[in-house]
């Protein structure tokens, strides 16, 4: 391969705009659709629009709350500062949220040595922002701590600093964010072992901040346990998936995009540290095809929530091998896996792009009959009789379009929350607050999402009566 030397910090390369553009087709994407409303993120959005977000849900989990709050709290913020019509507050919780990855690919981009830690994380965050993945921030944070410690120029005080500050800060992100820097300590060692010019320091200081970030985790359960009694299985139910091999081995059968995503971001480091397994030019060929093909016609809403079981993982070990390597021999590897990456990507999002549309124009007929009616706003009424689970068959991983007899019934409106709790929420913004069509939370066990008495206390500093209405909707069947 031909080396180049390093570009200057400053200049933008073909892989920063490609990546940059795909994050505006998300947000486009996102932001149009109100992505964030088929999933927990409606819960998110609907309490920063009604009152106090903190007591109504926020608070739940402790352990989470910096990620929350730089996810959610600025809109949250700026319903109280200004008086938004509730489309366009929706519109722009959505813009937020995704401004998120962008601030946090700005500040790597600051302070790195070379354009490694941020365009790693870039490209990681376009596969986790249309979840309300905690990550997001956790791995801006941790990428932040790692590009200061490993710049050569930076005195031994700022690093000192820069770790007392993110620190406390990591551990209220996302507990998965020890194995992010575990997995990472034991590839550099591993590295070093095997000669390669990994810098040590670091491999000794991620463990100790997975040390750290593990120790948080426990200390925040105890000390500031789940506050609604209903979450703990919602919370219990996946925290195996991220050192479980056998389902993050399986996720890549559900979604074989996934597996070229990760393959693409480990390539550069695979080539730079002259290791035996490179890809080469043929391989990256057949991959962009591969992907492109199940970006289109592969994707629902469960690829994002799949691709957090592996995300610590696979950033750590790409980060580690990019390191590993020399610097412009990385940035010369990486500029056509991350153009492949940014292609696929949009494609990706395209593809949900046309899901979320199809759902909302769905959801859009369901609605009309409450939306003419007469009576004052919200107009409520129960969902009918649940469908069967959906089924994941065999044809929705090739050609999801012809999966179904019927896609939108069959898989669109079970996949995409037409039968969850989140419905309500998605129903009330999508119809502008006239409408309610909501799931009866009537079976063991269910996650009900919000405080009773944040609720009564939500009820004394209304919006307006329709605010009064929809919060006296919550009191009766979504609180405990």
């Amino acid at each position: 391969m031909k080396v180049t030397s390093l570009p200057p910090p400053a200049r933008f390369d073909l892989p920063d705009l490609a990546l940059l553009g795909t994050l505006l087709v998300v947000a486009i994407i996102g932001s149009s659709q109100m992505s964030l409303m088929v999933i927990d993120g409606a819960g998110s959005i609907t309490v920063a629009w009604l009152g106090n977000a903190w007591a109504l849900f926020y608070d739940q989990v402790i352990g989470r709350a910096v990620s929350t709050l730089l996810t959610f709290g600025p809109a949250w913020a700026l319903s109280g500062l200004v008086d938004l019509p509730a489309d366009v507050f929706v519109v722009v919780a959505h813009v937020l949220n995704v401004a998120v990855p962008f601030v946090f690919w700005l500040a790597p981009r600051a302070v790195e040595p070379q354009r490694i830690f941020s365009r790693l994380y870039l490209a990681m965050s376009l596969v986790l922002v249309f979840f309300t993945s905690e990550m997001v921030p956790g791995m801006g944070f941790w990428m932040i701590w790692l590009a200061v410690l490993g710049h050569p120029q930076r005195s031994r005080q700022v690093k000192v600093i820069a770790t007392v500050v993110i620190a406390p800060l990591l551990v209220f992100t996302h507990p998965a964010m020890a194995i992010t820097s575990i997995v990472f300590a034991v590839g550099g060692f591993g590295l070093s072992l095997l000669g390669r010019p990994f810098p040590r320091h670091l491999a000794i200081a991620s463990a100790a901040m997975g040390v750290l970030v593990t120790a948080g985790y426990f200390a925040t359960s105890a000390l500031w346990p789940a506050t609604n009694p209903t979450l703990a299985g919602q919370l219990q139910g996946g925290q195996y998936n991220y050192v479980n091999p056998l389902w993050m081995l399986g996720t890549f059968g559900f979604f074989p995009v996934l597996a070229v995503f990760w393959l693409l971001l480990l390539a550069p480091g695979l080539d730079g540290t002259a290791a035996r397994w490179r890809l080469s030019r043929t391989v990256l060929v057949i991959l962009a095809v591969v992907g492109l093909w199940f970006a289109f016609n592969g994707t629902n809403v469960l690829t994002w929530i799949f691709a957090r079981s592996t995300a610590p993982v696979v950033l750590a070990v790409a980060l580690c091998l990019a390191l590993a390597s020399p610097a412009a021999t990385w940035q010369e590897a990486a500029r056509r896996p991350l153009m492949i990456f940014a292609a696929i990507m949009a494609t990706a999002a395209v593809s949900y792009g046309i899901d979320l549309f199809l759902f909302g124009r769905a959801s859009d007929a369901r609605l009309a009959p409450l939306i003419g009616a007469d009576g004052p706003a919200p107009h409520v009424a129960a969902l009918g009789p649940p469908s069967p689970p959906p089924v994941q068959r065999p044809l929705q991983v090739f050609f999801k379009w012809l999966a179904a007899p019927d896609y939108v019934r069959d898989i669109i409106n079970p996949y995409y929350g037409g039968e969850r709790m989140t419905f309500a929420f998605y129903s009330f913004f999508r119809s502008d607050r006239r409408a309610v069509l909501y799931k009866l939370l009537d079976k063991k066990r269910e996650w009900v999402p919000f405080s009773c008495t944040a609720v009564d206390g939500a009820l004394k500093r209304p919006h307006d009566a329709i605010d009064i209405r929809m919060l006296r909707f919550i009191r009766e069947h979504y609180c405990v």
